[in-house]
């Protein structure tokens, strides 16, 4: 049924109101799309850590279990269980973790080396962190120093 006859019906959008909502929209994309960006490295440097400090945790404990610390590469991506350390990679993570360890009767050091998938600094290369304890005779020089190595 049409509509009264005196007045005009609104049929839609003009080009024009259609053209300024686009525009509007294009500006929000823009501002929105880097922060997301960040916010989701923020995310993914916040795991690492927290992935890193549970890993050191776990050597803590072995060391005080074992008299040595424990020796382990885990692949990114790879779901891996790691009782040892009281630890479970889940399937799909990013990052490569890979512990070194030196146990003799003079000293017992690990490094925990992060290869990550994602560049925190902005420099154009993925980030790479290092976790070190390193104990000497029986006396701790190093104790979880975690430092960006590249």
């Amino acid at each position: 049924m049409p509509g009264p006859k005196g007045k005009n019906a609104s049929r839609g959008f003009t080009l024009v109101e259609i053209l300024i909502v686009l525009g509007i929209m294009g500006i929000l994309a823009s501002i929105s799309i880097p922060n997301f960006r960040s916010y989701v490295q923020k995310a993914e440097y916040a795991s690492m850590m927290t992935t890193l400090k549970y890993l050191m945790d776990g050597e803590d404990f072995y060391i005080l279990e074992n008299d040595a610390f424990f020796k382990v590469n885990v692949p990114s991506g790879t779901a891996m269980d790691v009782p040892e350390l009281a630890y479970s990679f889940p399937d799909g993570h990013k990052n490569r973790y890979r512990i070194q360890v030196v146990n003799n009767s003079r000293r017992n050091r690990y490094k925990i080396t992060v290869y990550c998938d994602f560049d925190s600094d902005g420099d154009g290369r993925d980030d790479r962190f290092t976790a070190i304890t390193n104990i000497v005779n029986g006396e701790v020089r190093k104790n979880r120093l975690i430092v960006k190595t590249r």
